[in-house]
């Protein structure tokens, strides 16, 4: 495949990407299912580029395309091996000066929470009562010049964006099995177990969130 290809494929696939996000916005169970399978279908493709020319570079598929690439495998969370790939590859890029360190340091907290370790740029977020907080962090007194290292703004800066470009986030809903009421919940970060009680009846129950799908237990 031509330079110029495998950059209007990483394109092509980043639209695919976002439009899938923006459509599971709306809340369709059919529309997660479809962006579970762009996911999926995207990290396969990006194996197959890894595998043929190493990390798409700036100088091979240029600045948007490098970009794009990095999307792709910031997506790839249910194939954990190929995002650890892809970040050691997109680490030695950067040090090229062929890819983008804040790129970089989006995934590095990406790999480091899928590993069960806390972030160090605290690019990742989740929402808790009505606003978005950093997920597990390591020394968040350092946090900004880390950011600043990286390109990236303020920590307190960013939490402030996300708030205005995605709104005050709401609880999830999630139905009693014992009286069918619903019960607001922010739901934990994936592999951990929050208890839940009913405001309704006082029937209990175990939340954990994996990805791809909720699960509860009794």
């Amino acid at each position: 495949m031509k330079r110029e290809d495998i950059r209007l494929e990483l394109l092509r696939r980043q639209a695919m990407d976002q439009a899938a996000r923006l459509a599971v916005a709306n809340g369709s169970e059919e529309a997660f299912a479809r962006l579970l399978a762009i996911d999926d279908e995207n990290a396969r493709w990006l194996g197959r580029v890894i595998r043929t020319i190493g990390w798409p570079r700036r100088s091979v598929t240029g600045e948007d395309g490098s970009h794009a690439a990095w999307l792709l495998a910031q997506h790839a969370d249910r194939r954990p091996w190929l995002q650890r790939r892809c970040l050691a590859l997109l680490r030695r890029a950067v040090r090229a000066g062929e890819a983008s360190p804040a790129d970089l340091a989006h995934l590095t907290d990406r790999v480091l929470l899928a590993r069960g370790k806390p972030q160090i740029y605290g690019t990742q977020l989740v929402a808790r009562d009505g606003r978005y907080v950093p997920r597990r962090l390591r020394d968040p007194e350092n946090v900004d010049e880390r950011r600043s290292a990286a390109g990236l703004e303020s920590l307190q800066l960013a939490l402030d964006q996300a708030l205005e470009l995605y709104k005050p986030p709401s609880p999830v809903a999630v139905r009693c099995r014992s009286c069918q009421g619903e019960i607001p919940v922010w739901l934990p970060e994936p592999g951990v177990r929050l208890k839940v009680e009913c405001s309704a009846c006082g029937s209990g129950m175990t939340l954990r969130l994996r990805y791809g799908r909720r699960a509860r237990e009794g």
